[in-house]
Order: structure tokens, then sequence, then C-alpha cells
């Protein structure tokens, strides 16, 4: 019988199957139309860190309103350690460092999924930006050195 750590990992590992596995077909089927695939999972984790943790983008700067989702990514889940945003005429970028969706996502790179899309905090920025009235486009590229990636966000409009 297994304990309690082993079925946590086990858990956690099949959870990692289905993610992956749903990605894969999912990017096989849409290519790189599967980033449109990711916006309700953007809006609906939007939705909780307004309802329970305190973001506020209503009549907030872009900028700031990226800053604050990072923050919440970090001191509040735990999904990454540090991050920074910038900002460079229509573009922002959010610099994420060890991230704990780094295997997770090599592991869907390695099924041959080109573009990372799954990236949570990408899709909850872009919801944000959507509902402030700042439609996107994104990019993302990841940076092994770090176990994170940059994600740029640039404006239309």
């Amino acid at each position: 019988m297994a304990t309690e750590e082993q079925k946590k990992k086990n858990i956690m590992r099949l959870m990692t199957l289905m993610i992956g596995g749903m990605a894969k077909a999912l990017y096989d089927l849409f290519g790189e139309t599967a980033f449109a695939t990711m916006n309700e999972v953007g809006k609906t984790t939007l939705e909780i860190m307004e309802n329970e943790m305190g973001l506020e983008i209503d009549g907030e700067n872009p900028k700031d309103v990226l800053t604050e989702i990072g923050r919440i990514f970090a001191d509040e889940m735990g999904f990454i350690e540090s991050f920074d945003t910038s900002e460079e005429g229509n573009q922002l970028t959010l610099r994420v460092n060890h991230c704990q969706g780094w295997n997770l996502t090599q592991s869907i790179m390695k099924t041959g999924v080109e573009i990372p899309f799954t990236c949570p905090i990408m899709n909850v920025c872009q919801a944000a930006l959507s509902r402030m009235g700042r439609p996107v486009q994104k990019a993302i590229s990841p940076i092994p050195e770090v176990k994170g990636s940059n994600i740029v966000f640039t404006l239309i409009g």
C-alpha cells in the first residue's frame, strides 16, 4: 500500500499526464490557434485572483496590473520564485524566474508542441489586459537557465 506522500506524488503525476495529453491534442488539432483555447483558464484564474487575492484591475495602469499578477503568482500561489516587468513603447514584458510549471511545460514541448500556450501567467495577464480594453498579441519564450520565460504582450491599438 502506498504512503500518503506516494499517493500525492501519484496524483500529481496523473494530473501532469492528463494536462500534457490534453495540451498535445489541442496543439495537434489547432496548431498555434490552440492559444485561444486557454482563454477560459485565464478568465477563471483572473476571477479567483480578484475575488480571493485582492487583485484590482479597473482603472489601473497595464504595467501595474501585470506586476500585481506576478506578485500574486509569486507570493500568494508560490507558482514562481520571482519576476520583473518592463514596458517599452507598446510592449509589456513579464520575465518569470523559477516556475513550478517548468517541468510540465518541458514535457509538453517534447511531444512536439512548439509554443507553451498553456502558461497560466500568460493567460491570466491576457485576460486582465483584455478586460481592461487593452487587447494584445502575446508571445512567450523559455529561459532555460532560470527555468522561466519572457512573456511579451504587444498592445493593439
